[in-house]
């Protein structure tokens, strides 16, 4: 880069930074704007306590405006925009003196003026005369106190998990981008911005909280733009796949940025071993959010979702690893599949009430091993595996820590395009080019999402440039690249139903410490009578009648088809052969009869999903009909001794079934 263009380049970063310190300046200036209390106030020169009030009761004459916005009620609470611009929720008997005091802590003087408490007029010892004129001392707190607990009656029910809007990206109801920087929220309109004040807007609530950087406002060339440095940082990483995984990362980074502003929120997972630059990358993100950015190595799900408050910013967590608490590792997943999709979460406090939560924003990984295993998470994160690097290998260069993270939200802001239709329109042809390759609509959410992110970083110019194949007509080239067969996470994704029984299978069996087998699975491979690959015949290694013995001891039965349609057979005096047809199961074969209640199972599934009693609505989400069986009139099967409800797992057909 020539010296003259390093030099346009700082003078336009101090006039933006010029700009800021302006409009922070006019902010402190407008609330100090605090006359004394005996001053007349606005254009109409009114009076301490001579105001006229608006349909909430609040002062409404011009430039009388009250410092404290009554927002509304919930319960025993009643919020308040402060007159430092904070959220405030507040007790009835703490809106006393003080927590008046507390709410116009910034003009003190407006009590003073809205509701006056006049010192007594100082008369002549004679008591003709007066010596000294009343003058306001204080404010009548309990005359305050009425006005405020109207206007939120009026204002109406207000919760803030439905409301309230923390920093980062939303969008109005007309589809338009807002950027909530904290103190201050941006628009992008035809490629320009305009900065508006925190507040309510369209009814929600966007309160004023620290500072996050803005958008950067002058205009940004190819050349300048963050998200080439950005690109060529990551392809000097080692990655399984090198044209796609630097892209789906530049496409989270773009993500992230725009949060609740997305109807789905995808995630990333970078997977690599030591030495890989797994630390170099969130070091890296560290500085272009800066704030904006929600970073721990150490965090539980609570600590995550009470630090980011209402926000939707990005979150990342460095060293993700299986061996860690695994409710720890559980309650984290949980809470990105929440914000993915911005479901409501509930989560019990020590009082005893439960208190709802909502996140909003696209998070990232890195770990050592994979510690998603569910389709359900696997469906919602992109897994960028990457490889050591080599002795000789270019480390990235740093980026520009006070210019790269405002550049990437403008262009972002101004890709949204106005109602959103530059987003939709990227995705929409990503999506499609997606679905061609196999995925289903949450594949397409995920990485279609991150693809249009992508080329929304990049535009067509610098993207054609660095040879990424998401311009125009290109999105054909992500349907080879990413097709769903081809990839490991989608290859992981095994469903509920599989996950559960694979695990029944598999676990050993406290019972059989002694026996020449230790799991279900393996009693049932050695009972087999038929090859299941071949078809053909085979000696089995357990006969049938020590293999149902021990499967009941572990609290399982285990039954040939015609035994299982025996009751039927005998209670409606029809053929085996007709009950088979008329159940639906197969002319032999074995059956696993998972009880849908019993300890034993419960103890089998310890440390799992679906320990306590789970298992039953899992085994019957297997798509495949006649896998699962659970007709009322054949499913009572005799197990230690008592007949219990059963789902029936007929096993030749479980091991055809789809693993996906």
């Amino acid at each position: 880069m020539s010296e003259s263009t390093k030099t346009t380049a700082g003078q336009r970063a101090n006039v933006v930074s010029f700009g800021k310190a302006e409009r922070d300046l006019a902010r402190m200036r407008k609330q100090r704007k605090d006359l004394p209390p005996q001053d007349a106030r606005g254009p109409n020169n009114v009076m301490a306590g001579h105001w006229q009030p608006d349909m909430y009761g609040m002062p409404s004459d011009p430039e009388c405006d009250c410092p404290v916005t009554p927002i509304g009620f919930e319960g025993d609470l009643f919020y308040f925009i402060d007159s430092r611009g904070q959220f405030r929720a507040v007790k009835a008997e703490k809106l006393n003196q003080v927590g008046i005091q507390d709410l116009f802590s910034a003009t003190p003087n407006y009590p003073k003026w809205m509701c006056p408490r006049w010192s007594k007029p100082v008369m002549s010892k004679d008591g003709k005369e007066v010596v000294k004129a009343s003058e306001i001392v204080s404010f009548e707190a309990d005359d305050i106190k009425e006005i405020l607990f109207l206007a939120c009656s009026r204002k109406g029910f207000f919760s803030p998990n439905d409301k309230m809007r923390g920093r980062g990206s939303w969008t109005f109801r007309s589809g338009n981008l807002v950027y909530h920087a904290g103190d201050a929220m941006w628009i992008c309109e035809k490629g320009k911005f305009r900065e508006l004040p925190t507040g309510v807007h369209e009814g929600n609530l966007y309160p004023h909280l620290s500072a996050l950087p803005g958008p950067w406002t002058e205009a940004i060339t190819a050349e300048d733009n963050p998200a080439k440095a950005l690109l060529l940082g990551f392809r000097k990483s080692k990655w399984l796949r090198p044209e796609v995984d630097p892209v789906l990362l530049l496409g989270w980074i773009g993500g992230g940025y725009l949060g609740g502003a997305l109807d789905w929120r995808p995630s990333a997972l970078l997977l690599g071993d030591k030495g890989t630059g797994k630390s170099t990358l969130q070091n890296t993100l560290k500085v272009l959010f800066a704030d904006a950015l929600f970073h721990s190595s150490d965090s539980t799900a609570a600590g995550i979702y009470q630090a980011m408050g209402h926000d939707s910013r990005a979150v990342a967590l460095d060293e993700m690893e299986p061996g860690m608490d695994a409710r720890k590792a559980s309650n984290i997943a949980d809470l990105m599949r929440t914000s993915a999709s911005g479901a409501i979460g509930r989560r019990g406090s020590s009082d005893g009430t439960a208190n709802a939560y909502q996140m909003r924003s696209a998070f990232l990984f890195s770990a050592i091993n994979n510690p998603l295993h569910t389709a359900a998470d696997l469906s919602r994160v992109a897994v960028l595996r990457m490889m050591p690097f080599d002795k000789d290998s270019e480390r990235p260069e740093p980026i520009n820590a006070e210019t790269a993270g405002p550049k990437v939200l403008a262009q972002m802001m101004r890709a949204w395009g106005d109602n959103g239709a530059g987003f939709k329109f990227q995705y929409e042809r990503f999506a499609k080019a997606l679905g061609e390759g196999g995925h289903d609509k949450r594949g397409q959410d995920t990485y279609g999402t991150l693809l249009a992110c992508a080329a929304m970083m990049l535009g067509d110019e610098l993207a054609a440039e660095l040879g990424v194949q998401v311009g125009p007509e290109e999105e054909r080239w992500w349907t080879e690249h990413l097709a769903a067969a081809s990839m490991p996470e989608v290859e992981d994704a095994t469903p509920n139903y599989r996950q559960c029984l694979d695990r029944i299978l598999t676990t050993p069996v406290r019972e059989w410490r002694n026996s020449s087998h230790n799991t279900i699975g393996q009693i049932l491979q050695e009972a087999r009578t038929v090859d299941p690959i071949t078809g053909m015949p085979t000696e089995a290694a357990v006969d049938y009648g020590t293999a149902k013995r021990d499967i009941n001891i572990a609290g399982f039965g285990l039954l040939n088809v015609r035994e299982v349609v025996a009751p039927a057979v005998r209670s409606q005096g029809i053929t085996p052969d007709q009950a088979l047809h008329k159940y639906g199961l197969p002319e032999g074969g074995l059956v696993l009869a998972v009880p849908n209640k019993s300890r034993k199972v419960s103890a089998l599934l310890e440390g799992s999903d679906w320990q306590l009693g789970g298992w039953k609505d899992a085994l019957q989400q297997c798509p495949v009909r006649g896998v699962m069986i659970g007709n009322s009139e054949i499913n009572r099967v005799t197990i230690d001794g008592v007949q219990q409800r059963c789902t029936l797992v007929v096993l030749e057909r479980y091991h055809q079934a789809p693993e996906k």
